[in-house]
């Protein structure tokens, strides 16, 4: 009785050692799955930045939250080697049928609270989740944009056009350039007051609306081009100073 006591003693003592061995194999586990999951190409977006978040907490806490282990266990369900066939498969589809369009949405989304992550992964060249970015492709807002970037530009280059009356000076126009703001502030009114000529149209489409395409315009007067969307231009009519 003495010897299975002592016994049971000096098993408590090391059963912390146990217990710690066993988180840290855990620990080690989660990382393998995530890393393997992380190699896979169809892992992307929301996923990929999730795995990786959850990688480095890993590593530096060494613990999940139960939510965490919830959300961990269906994105790696997400993100196995038979997804991964099926991603390539997709792939192919992707090239040949959806990447021209899906170019112009990832433009649109990739500044909309939905589909951002998304978005990123397709300007950077990546092939997105098959699921996912057909919910993207088919909602009604994208439709939109993809029916704005097809129709044919109402003004050509050379045109001569004016700001609409509900022309927003600070929302309404694009300066891609690093002048100060009063410079800017400048052109713009100089642009509001003799209007200008269109020198190009950007392919990208930033609106879900009638009339958002994109126009490159040089203001009279002026050296440095500005962006506006073709529902805040009108042809001008009067005759230029």
């Amino acid at each position: 009785m003495k010897f299975l006591t002592q016994k049971l003693v000096d098993f408590s003592m090391i059963m912390p050692y146990i217990i710690e061995d066993t988180k840290e194999f855990i620990v080690r586990t989660t990382e393998k799955k995530i890393t393997a999951a992380l190699s896979r190409a169809v892992c992307g977006g929301w996923d990929r930045s999730f795995l990786e978040s959850i990688l480095q907490q890993l590593a530096k806490r060494g613990t999940l939250s139960v939510k965490q282990k919830e959300t961990l266990g269906k994105v790696l369900a997400r993100c196995t080697e038979e997804d991964q066939f099926k991603h390539e498969s997709w792939s192919v589809d992707y090239e040949r049928e959806y990447k021209t369009a899906a170019q112009i949405l990832a433009h649109y989304h990739s500044s909309q609270p939905y589909h951002r992550e998304m978005a990123k992964d397709i300007l950077a060249g990546r092939v997105p989740e098959r699921g996912r970015f057909l919910r993207m492709h088919n909602n009604k807002y994208s439709k939109k944009v993809l029916r704005e970037a097809a129709r044919p530009a109402r003004f050509k280059d050379g045109d001569y056009v004016i700001p609409r009356a509900g022309f927003d000076s600070y929302k309404d126009c694009e300066i891609q350039s690093d002048m100060v703001w009063v410079q800017q502030n400048k052109l713009i009114k100089n642009f509001q007051k003799k209007g200008g000529f269109v020198i190009g149209v950007r392919p990208e489409i930033h609106s879900a609306a009638k009339g958002a395409k994109r126009y490159i315009l040089l203001p009279i007067g002026e050296a440095v081009p500005i962006i506006v969307e073709e529902r805040f231009l009108k042809v001008g009519k009067k005759k230029l100073d």
